[in-house]
């Protein structure tokens, strides 16, 4: 990890980086065990029992997408060494209440810049640079100007860390084991992770957020374990165990939008901060000097939520024609598709298919057209144009045979997992935005989470975290 000389590192207290180490590294050792890890120290009490549980958390859901219920612990942590110094931050100890946000350009980090700029005064955004060839989304020219020009129209102060940490990977180390997920998405916001936690601290933030939606912490009971997202390195679960892994540093770390559905993150980045919509960059499949591929789900899912609320997907570089002449034959789960589903990753996908459609329903073929030809008036008069608008008229008729139901509210309950410091005025903003769904539609969600979260950091003896 590379920090720009702008970082004075050595405000990062020693223990510290120990934390950045085992946050940006234990992630790897479910999928090298057995395995023992020795560290040249000791840990506090109770900490290397609780960095082995969310070990235990994050083998519980590899396994079970695996199909298997092979959950016996192989991964031992060796402490040989002198003890860690646990002492708070300097600014902890002044009272800093500075906020600082991992950001990479997608609307998640937007809609947290957004609120962070609008709630509090200069907070930091901390961006990752890790190329990971073949992919090129870290190094294009679109990336650079995102990053130049959200510091023009925002407050803030913007740190960027290079790092080879993902261009290090066999990426398909993971699937050649018989996991269904690549190894970078069980690593990357664990490197984000330690690179807002270190360039934070530095700059005397204390108050830390990752951005991570209300779908990536849904959970299934299964082989009775907790079954996380298959990308568990993003859910709820994982971020307030690492918040209180964090606590005797004096910093706390959640995500301001694990209340929000992915459609209302997108809805509140095109109303409140449209300032910052044409920014947007979600697309990791670009090459060159693409803003987005047009050829992927996300580049299908985010220009139907932009042209649902009357925008144009090419203001982010999403070309319509290319996008609908590739799926066109796209075809969203039935009702009874969704109900054979088990996972919560798989369950996940089906839910974004009924969105698509209830965004579709409301796009009519006339306005498909006419969006086309305001981006491009003489694209009508080709042959890709005519083949686009008869996929799309497909793609429609579909969506309105699905007969989605509309989505559901907000997660108002999900606020209680918000660092204190903000949840109360983010609160205020979403329900001016959005209605609140019926916490019985999530109760047993945030049960199971808090059971697994209490079982995570008990050995930390610390205070149990209770959702009333």
């Amino acid at each position: 990890m590379r920090f720009p000389e702008s970082v004075d590192l050595a405000r990062v207290p020693e223990g510290l980086w120990w934390t950045v180490m085992l946050i940006c590294l234990h992630s790897q050792w479910p999928l090298l065990r057995p395995c023992r890890v020795k560290l040249p120290v000791s840990l506090r009490p109770g900490e290397a029992e609780c960095w082995s549980r969310l070990m235990d958390a994050e083998v519980a859901t590899l396994e079970a997408y695996r199909g298997t219920s092979d959950f016996e612990r192989t991964i031992e942590i060796i402490e040989d060494g002198p003890p860690l110094n646990y002492s708070p931050t300097s600014a902890a100890i002044a009272g800093v209440s500075r906020c600082a946000t991992a950001f990479s350009g997608g609307k998640d980090s937007l809609v947290q810049t957004g609120l962070l700029t609008e709630l509090t005064p200069n907070p930091v955004l901390v961006a990752t640079k890790s190329p990971m060839p073949p992919l090129e989304d870290h190094i294009t020219p679109r990336r650079r100007y995102i990053l130049d020009e959200v510091q023009r129209r925002r407050d803030v102060t913007l740190i960027e860390v290079e790092s080879d940490y993902r261009g290090n990977f066999d990426h398909g180390f993971a699937q050649e084991l018989g996991y269904r997920i690549s190894v970078n998405e069980l690593t990357d916001t664990f490197l984000y992770t330690a690179s807002l936690l270190a360039a934070g601290v530095a700059l005397g933030a204390t108050h830390l957020f990752l951005a991570s939606e209300a779908n990536l912490h849904n959970n299934i009971e299964l082989y009775g374990r907790v079954v996380q997202h298959s990308q568990c390195m993003y859910s709820g679960v994982t971020l307030w165990a690492l918040n209180a892994l964090l606590r005797p540093f004096g910093v706390s770390y959640s995500s301001l939008i694990s209340p929000l559905e992915r459609r209302q993150v997108q809805t509140l980045l095109l109303s409140r901060y449209a300032d910052l919509c044409d920014l947007q960059f979600s697309c990791w499949s670009v090459k060159g000097d693409e803003s987005a591929c047009s050829r992927c789900l996300k580049c299908l899912t985010v220009s139907s939520s932009i042209l649902a609320f009357g925008g144009r997907p090419s203001r982010i570089g999403v070309n319509l024609v290319s996008l609908l002449n590739e799926f066109r034959d796209w075809r969203p789960k039935t009702l009874d598709q969704l109900k054979q589903l088990t996972f919560p990753k798989d369950i996940n996908f089906g839910q974004l298919d009924a969105v698509i459609a209830y965004e579709m329903r409301g796009i009519s073929l006339r306005r498909m057209a006419m969006t086309i030809a305001c981006d491009e008036p003489g694209r009508l008069l080709t042959f890709r144009a005519w083949k686009a608008l008869l996929a799309y008229r497909g793609l429609r008729r579909r969506a309105i045979a699905r007969n989605p139901a509309e989505p559901p509210g907000y997660r108002r309950g999900f606020l209680k997992f918000v660092d204190s410091l903000l949840s109360e005025k983010v609160g205020a903003i979403f329900d001016q935005h959005f209605p609140p769904a019926e916490e019985s539609d999530y109760g047993d969600l945030i049960s199971r989470s808090e059971s697994l979260l209490n079982w995570i950091i008990e050995p930390l003896a610390a205070n149990q975290f209770r959702v009333s």
